[in-house]
């Protein structure tokens, strides 16, 4: 081999090795661009309260919209039932997140379960106590009625103390409405977004009470997770509520659009009940605190006020900061 050729074999031998550092450099970028677009999402379960309702529509609307994978989570909503504890599961780590009422959250922590609300979906309960038109005006004329309430209750407790209600008729809700309908002197409780209408398709004329306007205002629908969840993983927190505001805000608005979605998840919904649960829950969710602070507020004082309450019917022991039992941190993006 001559001279020239052996020079010429080395400098294709170099340019060889680098057209393929080249090409593996290339590659590399190529790669790495790919790793950025597809993010590998969170998973993450939500445990609701109920069957798939109005109530739980925001939450529906940003799993059909595609807002929880937009903010990097694998959503999975569990619906919860009759059966079903919520703070226990989330308790026990096989969710992240539940739906439960305020005085659940302090009833959980006065039981040492570290739970923690992050936001609420009725800024006004949507609880009633539902009677047969013309029976009741107010709450002091439930003396003497059959009352039908989930046991233990803490709104019923304080509504029978505060109104000495020393000559009701206690009775255990069952979810079933027959007993109320045979019954002109009976009362039960429901959600004002559903029981009354089925009650008017039934032909059965109702009025209803509130429970906040008892003075036993506790928040409903409270989505909360746990102190170790804030403390480890921030971020899907965040995450979490980010599409979860932007959720409620869209069923707020196009609610038809998302109402076949909760009837595939809960083929009992008619399309009827739906829309009338929409608008009756829409300023109990939307006004209050919410149409200045926006949605799922909450505020130090009452929840202060519900602890207090809980304490003097004795059904919490233990006073605690209310700073450890809520958080706002997670409504603002």
């Amino acid at each position: 081999m001559s001279v020239k050729q052996g020079v010429l074999k080395k400098i294709g031998l170099i340019g060889a090795v680098s057209l393929s550092l080249f090409l593996a450099g290339c590659g590399s970028e190529e790669t790495s661009g790919s790793d950025n677009t597809e993010k590998k999402l969170e998973t993450a379960t939500l445990i609701t309260n109920w069957f798939a309702q109005p109530e739980h529509g925001g939450n529906y609307a940003a799993l059909k919209k595609g807002f929880y994978k937009e903010q990097g989570l694998d959503m999975i909503i569990e619906p919860g039932g009759p059966q079903i504890s919520s703070t226990q599961v989330v308790a026990s780590g096989k969710a992240e997140f539940g739906y439960t009422q305020a005085e659940d959250i302090l009833i959980a922590r006065d039981k040492g379960i570290p739970l923690v609300a992050i936001g609420a979906i009725f800024q006004k309960s949507p609880q009633v106590l539902i009677t047969h038109k013309g029976t009741v005006g107010d709450f002091k004329e439930l003396n003497e009625k059959t009352v039908y309430t989930a046991p233990g209750s803490g709104y019923w407790e304080y509504i029978k103390k505060a109104y000495n209600l020393d000559r009701v008729k206690d009775r255990a809700y069952t979810g079933s409405l027959a007993t109320f309908i045979e019954d002109e002197n009976a009362v039960t409780q429901g959600y004002v977004t559903s029981e009354p209408f089925s009650l008017e398709q039934e032909g059965i004329e109702n009025d209803y009470l509130f429970i906040h306007d008892a003075g036993f205002e506790t928040y409903a629908n409270v989505i909360f997770t746990t102190e170790k969840m804030i403390k480890e993983n921030p971020e899907v927190v965040q995450s979490f509520m980010n599409a979860t505001v932007k959720g409620w805000e869209y069923y707020r608005e196009s609610s038809d659009e998302i109402n076949p979605f909760l009837q595939e998840r809960n083929p009992d919904l008619k399309m009827e009940a739906m829309e009338y649960g929409a608008k009756a829950q829409e300023e109990l969710i939307f006004g209050g605190d919410a149409a200045e602070r926006g949605f799922g507020y909450m505020s130090a004082e009452r929840w202060d006020k519900l602890q207090m309450q809980l304490l003097d019917l004795g059904i919490i022991k233990n006073k605690e900061d209310i700073k450890g039992i809520f958080t706002t941190e997670f409504l603002k993006k």
